[in-house]
């Protein structure tokens, strides 16, 4: 039985991540996932900002497109474009993603284990736990969660898991809308309450999917079939994709010296559902407090108070966003496009507050500006 520093389940972008970081300050870490191959078969749009790929230096072999503007379209079609100075987001090949971040972990000394399902957590010692797997034992220091949407282990550590989720559902298909450009389809018929979108995924190819909260399949049918003109008859069901998503943050994410990072932790967009960015920041958090837990003796417990403080605003405005959605009519809707289109000046507002990543000030204004116009309370 190999003794760690830290043991990391899960081998998806965070938890690597994470464990890159860890054993680059020169701890012993090893990286566990129940899978045979990392990245393969995600469900994903792949839409990470450029501002993510210089802060955290990510893989950039992944790149499938690089995206300079954005169009938003009505319930009629109605058009307003986003067309910034320069491109802000890039679409990925999450395979090559993940394992671009993986292959950067063991570099720099992490093992990798895979096909090893974490079926017990145990803790005989003052010092360590022990993790059971389906086919051996690790001592670990302290334990880091990074499984994503399972939930299973949350609670055989006494964490907690969210209390709502999103829906996301997908179809990528040899189609090309445009190179460059991200199209945002909004529209009660096809996605109430939310969005739809079209994603260049390189060549002759785009990523085609809505985000609700609720089931989705039959939903991205009608989008395909009445929004976009494209017959469902052909597809086979098993291409459209569907997964949940964490909407909001979990109750409890840290208990002693085990805590959950990414979206085992609810650290996720209530925006748009995306939660690389969110995931990778709250690593970075993660990795300082058990730095300072390791070399000092210091509690892993203001984890959750920290990341927090960090997202709160995000997380929370995102909420209410939804909630107002949730109460639009495609009337409603019209009347925001046409007002936007005929008072151009807006736009001038607008632009200086679009922050792909932070989105909280953006939402916040648009809620006090548009509301008498929507009829909020």
């Amino acid at each position: 039985m190999t003794k760690y520093d830290i043991v990391i389940v899960g081998a998806g972008p965070i938890g690597s991540y994470t464990a890159y970081l860890l054993a680059d300050k020169g701890f012993d870490v090893c990286l566990l996932d129940e899978k045979t191959e990392i990245g393969k078969d995600v469900i994903c749009a792949g839409v990470i900002g450029k501002e993510a790929f210089k802060r955290f230096d990510l893989p950039t072999k992944s790149i499938l497109s690089r995206i300079d503007s954005a169009t938003f379209l009505s319930p009629t079609k109605t058009k307003l474009e986003y067309k910034p100075e320069e491109v802000f987001a890039y679409i990925v090949d999450r395979e090559k993603f993940d394992r671009g971040i993986l292959k950067s972990a063991q570099r720099v000394g992490v093992d990798l284990h895979l096909k090893q399902r974490v079926t017990a957590i145990e803790k005989k010692s003052s010092r360590y736990y022990t993790i059971i797997t389906s086919k051996r034992k690790y001592k670990t220091r302290i334990i880091v969660l990074a499984t994503g949407i399972n939930y299973a282990l949350n609670k055989k550590a006494g964490l907690g898991k969210p209390s709502h989720f999103l829906y996301g559902s997908q179809i990528e298909l040899p189609i090309s809308f445009s190179k460059s450009n991200i199209e945002i389809h909004i529209g009660t018929g096809f996605a109430p309450g939310s969005f739809g979108w079209v994603i260049p995924a390189g060549a002759n190819t785009s990523r085609i999917g809505i985000l609700l909260n609720r089931k989705t399949k039959p939903w991205l049918k009608k989008m395909l079939e009445h929004r976009l003109n494209i017959s469902v008859a052909k597809l086979r069901d098993e291409e459209l994709k569907t997964k949940p998503i964490a909407f909001g943050p979990v109750k409890r994410s840290v208990k002693n010296n085990i805590l959950a990072v990414g979206e085992a932790a609810g650290q996720m967009k209530t925006t748009t559902g995306g939660g690389i960015f969110f995931g990778l920041i709250c690593s970075e958090i993660a990795v300082e407090k058990i730095t300072d837990t390791l070399r000092d003796g210091a509690s892993l417990s203001d984890y959750e108070t920290t990341w927090h403080s960090v997202l709160a605003s995000e997380i929370d405005i995102g909420m209410v966003m939804r909630k107002i959605a949730a109460k639009l009519s495609d009337e409603d809707l019209e009347n925001l496009f046409r007002f936007v289109k005929k008072n151009r000046f807006w736009v001038n507002f607008l632009m200086p507050r679009i922050n792909f990543d932070y989105q909280s000030n953006v939402i916040y204004f648009c809620i006090k500006s548009f509301g008498s116009l929507l009829k909020l309370e």
